[in-house]
């Protein structure tokens, strides 16, 4: 793809107070976006402190208004400089920033981090809940129309399509980490660390108290806490009520967190929503397991058994009493050493097979989705959206010629393959079986010989290109 002038909207940046795993994301495509030849400007509210505009890993931050005025102004300097941006990424965090209206012929592609119609419900009074609510759905779907979408997790996409009804094409482009290097240190006595924000959603309360019960059973037990927010006085009150032992760090630079990251045996999830978990993968990358309840983006985001542990969701009453009960299991197996060992590794293997630069790949073919979609749609009128169903494709090694190359498989970056020993695997984002079948004769394969297989991808698969065959190899 040439070079473009990309613009990404997002509410707020990584140097806002509030910042969390959505500004995380928006800021590490920016940083590969440029990495790869393209020009990028994040458009962002102006926290207290922080310049109007500045230079950051080759990408311009521009920061207009606070956390309501950043929409409307955001949409003005949209307006004036549409001739000059070749491509918007118009991330909602709960409310996007509508950017259709103003961007005349230029693709946009909405960017959904999580779906919010429970936290309206939970969070704000009743008539602007309802409000919100309108918003992110029925607004939402009428000025985007069949515009492409980004969702995190496959089950966000299932939300987007089943709660907010939105019909353009949606593909899954799940974050990277950036802690592959963090070398394990874990301390001598149990020890559970959190990265991250310290907000309502979060949960952490349920954290807290499950701390305080499980020390009675786990000796030397401590839980820590590194990040800021709006609910550590709450946290600190009832950590103290409880004795419970938690150690409240702040935020800390990267090197910091990440030497305290280093220490721990297990990280945990209280949250009852959510989406793909950052925190929790960059804690696998570091060789930590994580912990979380079996709710949405979080059971796309641990593999149980393989990175960490999930708990099921059975009984509302029994939240707090389950998550105790998980916490002692998982601490009691990784005091064995041997489990501890294969606990970490297998929490790193399944972090190193997402990168950020995959990440910008995936959101760069979702531009090239809608730009297609768009053409089609001057061109002859058409309505359909583009195809959002991926393929796999499974056959033996064999079948492939004696030469072949994955990377010369095909010309499309979003495809992944692996090796897995005498098995070649093929997720194909964005087709059909006509294309996987199309593939297959350009590579001199016969379609319909047995031993090859041509599957719709499940939810699964599209997280993972390597999902069926945990030994195997991405190789493209």
């Amino acid at each position: 793809m040439s070079a473009l002038r990309v613009a990404v909207l997002n509410w707020r940046d990584r140097r806002h107070p509030g910042a969390g795993g959505a500004e995380l994301y928006c800021e590490r495509v920016a940083r590969e976006l440029v990495a790869a030849g393209h020009q990028v400007v994040l458009v962002t509210s102006r926290p207290a402190g922080t310049a109007a505009r500045e230079a950051v890993d080759g990408y311009t931050v521009r920061r207009l208004g606070g956390w309501m005025s950043v929409y409307p102004l955001a949409l003005a300097w949209l307006a004036r400089h549409r001739r000059g941006v070749d491509a918007v990424v118009d991330s909602a965090n709960g409310v996007p920033f509508f950017s259709p209206l103003v961007a005349g012929g230029t693709p946009v592609v909405l960017l959904v981090h999580h779906v919010h119609q429970d936290l309206f419900t939970r969070a704000l009074p009743p008539l602007l809940a309802r409000f919100a609510a309108w918003l992110e759905g029925p607004a939402t779907r009428a000025v985007y129309g069949r515009r492409t979408v980004v969702v995190l997790s496959p089950s966000t996409r299932t939300a987007v399509r089943r709660r907010l009804h939105l019909r353009g094409p949606v593909r899954v482009v799940p974050g990277g980490v950036d802690t592959l290097a963090v070398e394990t240190s874990r301390s001598a006595d149990p020890r559970v660390v959190v990265v991250g924000r310290l907000s309502p959603h979060q949960r952490l309360d349920s954290l807290v108290v499950a701390v305080a019960r499980a020390a009675a059973r786990v000796p030397g037990l401590e839980l820590h806490l590194v990040g800021d927010g709006a609910e550590r006085a709450r946290l600190e009150e009832l950590a103290a009520a409880l004795a419970a032992p938690v150690v409240f760090h702040g935020r800390l630079s990267d090197a910091d967190r990440d030497a305290v990251l280093a220490t721990a045996w297990l990280t945990v999830s209280a949250s009852d929503s959510g989406d793909w978990s950052l925190r929790l993968l960059e804690a696998n990358a570091a060789g930590v397991p994580a912990l979380a309840r079996r709710v949405s983006g979080l059971r796309d985001t641990v593999r149980h058994g393989e990175s960490g542990w999930l708990v099921d969701e059975e009984g509302a009453a029994d939240v707090v009493a389950r998550l105790t009960d998980a916490l002692v299991t998982a601490l009691q197996q990784l005091a064995d050493p041997q489990r501890a060992v294969a606990a970490s590794d297998g929490a790193r293997a399944w972090a190193q097979r997402f990168s950020w630069s995959r990440t910008a790949e995936g959101l760069l073919s979702a531009v090239a989705t809608e730009r297609a979609r768009q053409q089609r749609a001057r061109a002859r009128g058409e309505r359909r959206s583009g195809n959002d169903v991926s393929v796999v494709v499974e056959l033996p090694r064999e079948a492939l010629p004696a030469a072949w190359d994955p990377r010369a498989a095909t010309s499309r970056a979003e495809d992944r393959w692996s090796v897995d020993g005498p098995l070649v695997r093929a997720l194909l984002t964005a087709a059909d079986e006509e294309d996987a079948r199309g593939l297959l004769r350009r590579l001199h394969v016969d379609p319909d010989q047995p031993g090859v297989r041509l599957l719709v991808a499940r939810h699964a698969d599209v997280v993972d290109a390597a999902r069926a065959n945990p030994g195997g190899r991405v190789v493209a």
